[in-house]
């Protein structure tokens, strides 16, 4: 059953991808020229009431019962489906029980998160500049997790998120490429990368070389996770939307 609209009591209709699934009622509309105030392709919450013509979000997410370890299992999972070869995990990521793993699932069906919801978890956020929100999560100690957001009308949703560093030298040596030790722009700095075309992507996979030696560095969320050697059949390079 839809949620109903907490101004006008009426039935909420599903968004996706900034705009109601049932667009019935936006083609009367556009027909007597009269549009939506939310904007086509405006908004990222996941309801609309075309009774006030607003888009809306009654149910707040994730569930105050979530921990920070569930969200840190979830955002492993996410990494490990880049870069199978995660760094040697501390317990209990190394055989999280079920009750972690059922989290882990919660934290990432939710359509939208928002700051504010996510900070009743993880603690409020330290500000990293406009729209950008930094929580630290015991698991990276030396980092942020910095999350972009977008304001809207029901409130800010992390639309991206990146490490950043909090503590500790930036890389220093070749000796410093390490799992979960190196950011994406320090690597860049060190080695003279030329700087990616897609900043924001989710993951990169970078070439490079080390004494002659053709590498690669995985990137996930801008954290390095997993540096190997590429074979010949690779090519110069891996195709992906982190290249």
């Amino acid at each position: 059953m839809s949620p109903k609209c907490e101004q006008c009591d009426g039935p909420l209709v599903p968004v996706q991808a900034g705009m109601p699934i049932d667009d019935t009622p936006y083609r009367r509309h556009e027909r007597r020229e009269i549009y939506y105030t939310g904007g086509c392709m405006g908004g990222p919450a996941p309801w609309w009431c075309w009774s006030c013509e607003r888009f809306a979000d009654p149910e707040p997410r994730p569930s105050p019962s979530m921990t920070v370890e569930g969200y840190q299992l979830s955002l492993l999972n996410d990494m490990r489906g880049v870069s199978p070869s995660l760094p040697e995990l501390p317990a209990p990521y190394t055989d999280p029980p079920e009750a972690l793993v059922e989290e882990a699932v919660e934290w990432r069906s939710p359509d939208m998160l928002k700051i504010k919801d996510m900070a009743v978890i993880l603690g409020e956020p330290v500000s990293g500049g406009p729209s950008r929100h930094r929580f630290a999560l015991p698991l990276w100690p030396d980092f942020w997790l910095e999350h972009e957001s977008m304001d809207t009308e029901v409130g800010d949703y992390v639309v991206g998120k990146r490490f950043v560093r909090r503590s500790g030298e930036p890389m220093r040596s070749v000796d410093d490429m390490r799992p979960w030790s190196v950011l994406r722009l320090e690597a860049e700095a060190f080695f003279g990368w030329e700087p990616t075309r897609l900043p924001n992507a989710y993951y990169h996979v970078v070439p490079f070389e080390i004494g002659g030696r053709p590498m690669e560095a995985y990137f996930v969320h801008d954290l390095l996770m997993q540096v190997s050697e590429r074979s010949e059949s690779q090519g110069p390079s891996r195709n992906g939307p982190g290249l």
